[in-house]
């Protein structure tokens, strides 16, 4: 885990782990689905409310 987002570049003490989500959308630019990015990132709290992700627990 990086000690800075990835996102932002803040460098406050929430960071956590997480894989981004791209949202896929259709030729009348509506939501059609979803997929996981393919790299992990540490990301502070505010982008973790602000941007679709997914939490990456620490545990097995």
């Amino acid at each position: 885990m990086s000690d800075r987002c990835d996102s932002c570049g803040d460098d406050g003490p929430d960071l956590a782990t997480v894989q981004r989500i791209y949202v896929i959308v259709d030729e009348q630019h509506q939501p059609a689905g979803h997929r996981l990015s393919d790299e992990f990132e540490t990301w502070c709290a505010i982008c973790r409310v602000t941007y679709p992700h997914q939490d990456v627990s620490a545990e097995p």
